[in-house]
């Protein structure tokens, strides 16, 4: 975020102001609640206290406006210069496994010392990385009472509290009241089922989502229909599922997930903010009267491995038949989980390391980069994740031979969640740029936003019967 003085975030505050939506909150003296820069509340200036995190603003003693959530606002992707690594430790809080995640080890994964991290998120959002942690998973907590019946000790254990006295205790400071007395609030349904909100930032395309991701489906593992994304999750009899639908009145998508374990929530729902870039802002993309970016986003994925494979067998081939591939690979060397429906777990980097998929029909060539990619995975020299260094992730995928700048870039855009990938030799973006369609440098930092608007256009001049 730009330098900016306390009086021009107030004036932004009083426009409502959405390209600064998730660059910081403003809390209201009289009220002691606090907001994003767009919501409608509009209190007097001088009533109003400038924090640069929902994180800052809790410790400070402000509760969440119920009318623009704060709480469950989208982050910002728009973090440039050393904030990288802030936002870079931001991706590893959320998504994360570890119960035991500290300082230390969150710093060692971005590559600087304990105090130099502790000194950036002062720095850029007013709170140490735990608080951030803290905050992050009490608000997930509230949602899990809230839409569960499950015990309240087993929430406080998914969210990643070890102790459930410092749960109620850092629960009750930054609501006011206790998780008990918000249980009384919950509809205490069907343990089996669950339905939790992530909110996004309008407009957002879903059906341009849905229309890509169904050109892209693994088959066995997810299925795409024309208003819903579901995917299937192994538990330890048979599968899970999460059904994804967005609520356009809402701007948000409605998770609902059936027999997938409480331990497993959090991870999931970081994963399909990935898979969806719920994060982003659009407003901050170019616009011109060519290329209109309408709410676009960078489908990112749910299993990395899965799709860099699916990348690979879809190089220098068309969609259709790079799915078709897919599919076979799935029936070959995945594994069935269901008597009564066809799903499967996509096969394991160990299965594929020594899998002959040549006898797929695929190149020797493709089969041999599928290979050397599993038994990079595995030993966990490549590491498929937003959470990953991407120039050193693009160098080592580089050096697998059958691999080249095209499935690299691919990959950094879905699997590394890097928004300026740019796969400038893909047939589609060449042509746009040899017919001077577009002006690639007014694109820096979001270059990937820019291809998937030229691959929405192309498709949907194609549906029209006509050559781009």
């Amino acid at each position: 975020m730009k330098e900016l003085s306390s009086e021009d975030l107030k004036k932004i505050i009083k426009r409502s102001d959405p390209r600064y939506d998730g660059h910081f909150y403003f809390g209201v003296k009289t009220t002691g609640i606090y907001c994003r820069p767009v919501c409608p509340a509009k209190p007097k200036p001088e009533n109003i206290l400038i924090f640069k995190s929902a994180s800052e603003a809790e410790n400070a003693g402000y509760r969440p406006c119920l009318r623009c959530r704060p709480d469950a606002a989208p982050g910002s992707k728009i973090l440039q210069g050393t904030v990288n690594s802030v936002s870079r430790a931001l991706r590893i809080i959320d998504e994360t496994t570890e119960d035991s995640l500290n300082v230390a080890t969150l710093a060692d994964k971005v590559g600087m010392t304990d105090r130099h991290l502790r000194r950036l998120f002062d720095e850029h959002l007013g709170a140490s990385p735990i608080e951030i942690l803290v905050t992050k998973r009490l608000h997930l907590a509230r949602q899990l009472i809230l839409q569960t019946s499950n015990p309240i000790t087993d929430i406080a254990l998914a969210v990643g509290f070890k102790s459930i006295r410092r749960f109620n205790e850092a629960f009750k400071t930054l609501y006011r009241v206790t998780p008990s007395q918000v249980r009384k609030e919950s509809s205490g349904e069907n343990k089996s089922e669950l339905t939790l909100s992530i909110s996004v930032r309008a407009p957002f395309d879903w059906q341009n989502i849905l229309s890509y991701l169904t050109r892209h489906e693994t088959y066995g593992v997810e299925q795409v229909t024309s208003d819903v994304y579901v995917r299937f999750i192994p538990i330890e009899k048979g599968a899970a599922s999460i059904r994804v639908r967005y609520e356009k009145k809402d701007n948000a998508l409605k998770i609902e997930t059936t027999h997938l374990p409480l331990l497993n929530i959090r991870q999931s729902i970081a994963l399909l903010k990935h898979l969806f870039d719920t994060e982003h802002n659009p407003v901050h993309l170019p616009q011109s009267l060519k290329m209109k970016p309408q709410g676009v986003r960078i489908p990112g994925c749910y299993d990395g491995f899965e799709v860099a494979v699916s990348i690979i067998l879809g190089q220098l081939v068309s969609t259709e038949h790079a799915k078709k591939k897919v599919k076979d690979l799935v029936l070959r060397f995945g594994k069935k989980i269901s008597d009564t429906e066809e799903i499967y777990i996509f096969p394991t980097p160990q299965t594929l390391s020594k899998a002959k998929i040549e006898e797929l029909g695929v190149t020797k060539v493709k089969a041999a980069a599928i290979r050397s990619l599993s038994e990079a995975v595995l030993s966990g020299e490549i590491v498929l994740s937003p959470m990953a260094d991407s120039e050193a992730v693009r160098k080592k995928l580089l050096a697998i031979k059958g691999i080249g700048p095209w499935t690299v870039e691919m990959i950094a855009m879905r699997c590394l969640g890097d928004s300026d990938a740019f796969p400038a030799n893909d047939l589609i973006v060449e042509r746009a740029i040899k017919n001077r369609m577009i002006q690639v440098e007014e694109w820096a930092s979001f270059r990937a936003y820019l291809v998937h608007c030229l691959w929405r256009d192309s498709v949907s001049v194609s549906k029209k019967g006509k050559s781009l």
